[in-house]
């Protein structure tokens, strides 16, 4: 028998959650009770309808008629359902009204800091490394490193993890503890993981397999030392073990795609003129003229009922300097001085995410956020952007709970604007399905860029090409290369626009760089005109990436899971497409 005990890192804390507690109503109930209001229909009809087993349908009816929406009437053609008045008017609502109660719960949880894995308080044996238990021969301890600098990317995987039956976190109780360091001992007997509960996701019970594997391994070479004396150490997890994401059907039109400065103008002002409860807006700089020239508006959007957070990511490259953070405070003082610091809030501290985001609620097209290269609170608007308009509903709230993310302070400190957003993403991504052409999309978050770099290298059958704002000796790593074995396997071009050179890389080795792949059959072009700020990968007729990730000059690192963001679209013809505009662009 093999016995191995592996021991990982978790960091403990205990909140005081706000609770909702009571049935909801699912998204199928909402529709079925849609589908009534048109006309009444039989069970039968419906689950021939729906595609749905007829047990599910008659269930959901009868939580309708309990609540007294629906109604049964006997019919020449049998029983069927009826909606009721009091169904008809609730059907056209977002969702349908709930019977909760709220209430206050202290709750204890513990997040893996390597795959973000959360646990209820009492999931894991946890101890304090003073009583961490040393190896022997028989029975060998073998440590998982952490993942560095590791913070909450999302509240919302804690407020899943430790909500029970019926219930939905809709707040929590600042506190100002931190999280604890503590350590979660588990046992590998002969390959089976003892001491994990369920809810671990697979790439922690593989990185726990690998451990246990490799101290196995040691102990047949007699290389006890490490067991007798202290835990081995081992590597964290690398790209390799990470599923890919999956892609979702989601609401697209071919105006989604947001292309240069003018379009990018329009479609910012449109977003913040439309916003009627919400808006917040991600940008990475913040400039004192654009600032000023867009603060009218969002006063506008305040004097309409909406509530504005701005939020910044970083500083210019390189500078040493916070003039975003000087200019924020300028701006929060102008807003003061104006009456509206309740509605407008412009927070001093920085995301460190170059991420450009604006998503706002609309009354005519619901959620909407915009996602790409454009810096929304610096840009002049003059240089050529790339951004997605999204309207689905799921991608949207995705979208607010990684601000959540991004908002929150020191590790375990969760300020008011981090527990909101996570709260909001979660309401918006139950939310019915927005109606209209639906093709596959997915967000793509920290170094999933450059795992996408690889899909496409293995995937493009005919071209491959990237657009970047600058490009660096990162070029080498992560875009180069991976296009190199696939103009050498499949034959394919492979072009990449670049508007300048950054780091080491001076004009002189950008030039050397160029003919270097030039002679390996890459096509590397710095582009003048227009002035380039896009972030763009795509191949062939159908895959689109538009990100805030300069491709050529940024590795993008598993300790920052969301430093830069973008989404990535199959739909027909739409890297064809953009690949026109594009060229239209140069030769205007």
């Amino acid at each position: 028998m093999s016995i191995v005990q592996v021991v990982f890192q978790v960091l403990k804390g205990t909140r005081r959650f706000i609770i909702e507690k009571g049935r909801r109503w699912s998204v199928i109930e909402h529709l079925l009770l849609d589908a009534v209001s048109r006309g009444p229909a039989t069970a039968a009809d419906l689950a021939i309808a729906s595609h749905l087993p007829r047990r599910v349908i008659v269930e959901a009816f009868i939580r309708l008629m309990r609540a007294g929406w629906v109604e049964v009437v006997v019919t020449t053609k049998g029983s069927v359902f009826q909606i009721t008045a009091s169904g008809a008017a609730r059907v056209d609502q977002e969702q349908l009204p709930a019977a909760t109660v709220t209430e206050p719960r202290w709750r204890s949880f513990a997040i893996e800091p390597i795959t973000g894995s959360v646990f209820r308080g009492r999931e894991l044996d946890l101890v304090h490394k003073n009583r961490l238990p040393g190896g022997t021969l028989e029975l060998p301890v073998v440590h998982i490193n952490n993942a560095p600098g590791y913070s909450v990317g999302d509240l919302s995987e804690v407020f899943g993890a430790i909500e029970g039956e019926d219930e939905l976190i809709v707040g929590v109780d600042r506190g100002v503890e931190k999280l604890a360091e503590r350590y979660a001992v588990v046992t590998v007997r002969d390959g089976v993981i003892e001491g994990l509960p369920g809810r671990a996701s697979p790439l922690l019970r593989l990185l726990i397999g690998k451990a246990a594997e490799a101290a196995k391994k040691d102990t047949g070479r007699n290389e006890t030392k490490a067991a007798i004396d202290g835990p081995t150490v081992l590597a964290s997890a690398s790209p390799q073990d990470v599923e890919a994401p999956q892609m979702r059907d989601a609401v697209f039109d071919a105006s989604d795609v947001v292309i240069d400065g003018e379009e990018h103008a329009s479609a910012f002002e449109r977003m913040v003129t439309g916003a009627t409860d919400r808006l917040i807006i991600h940008s990475t700089f913040l400039s004192e003229p654009r600032v000023l020239a867009v603060l009218p508006l969002l006063i506008k959007a305040a004097e309409r009922g909406a509530r504005v957070d701005i939020l910044c990511g970083q500083d210019d490259v390189g500078t040493g300097t916070r003039s975003s953070q000087v200019v924020a405070a300028k701006l929060q003082a102008q807003v003061a001085a104006a009456g509206w610091d309740a509605s407008i809030r412009i927070h001093p501290f920085s995301t460190n995410s170059h991420a450009k985001i604006v998503v706002a609620d609309t009354a005519k097209g619901g959620w909407n956020a915009l996602i790409g290269s454009c810096n929304w609170l610096a840009s002049d608007f003059a240089s050529f952007e790339a951004s997605m308009r999204l309207r689905d509903p799921f991608l949207v709230g995705s979208l607010l709970r990684k601000l959540g993310g991004l908002a929150q302070g020191r590790p375990g400190v969760w300020n008011d604007l981090a527990v909101e957003l996570s709260v909001l993403g979660r309401r918006v991504m139950e939310r019915l399905p927005v109606g209209g052409r639906k093709v596959p999309m997915r967000l793509i978050y920290g170094s999933e860029h450059a795992r996408l770099v690889l899909e496409a290298r293995d995937t493009a059958r005919e071209r491959l090409f990237v657009l970047s704002h600058r490009i660096g000796l990162a070029a080498h790593p992560v875009a180069l290369l991976p296009a190199l074995a696939a103009v050498e396997a499949n034959g394919i071009a492979a072009s990449f626009y670049y508007g300048r050179t950054t780091g080491p890389l001076s004009g002189a080795a950008g030039a050397d760089l160029i003919r270097e792949y030039a002679n390996k059959g890459l096509n590397i072009k710095p582009i003048q005109r227009p002035r380039l700020h896009a972030k763009v990968l795509g191949w062939d007729r159908n895959a689109l990436a538009i990100s805030s990730l300069n491709w050529l000059s940024a590795d993008p690192s598993e300790a920052a899971p969301h430093r830069e963001i973008g989404v990535l679209v199959d739909a027909p013809n739409i890297a064809e497409n953009f690949l026109t505009r594009f060229e239209s662009a140069r030769t205007a």
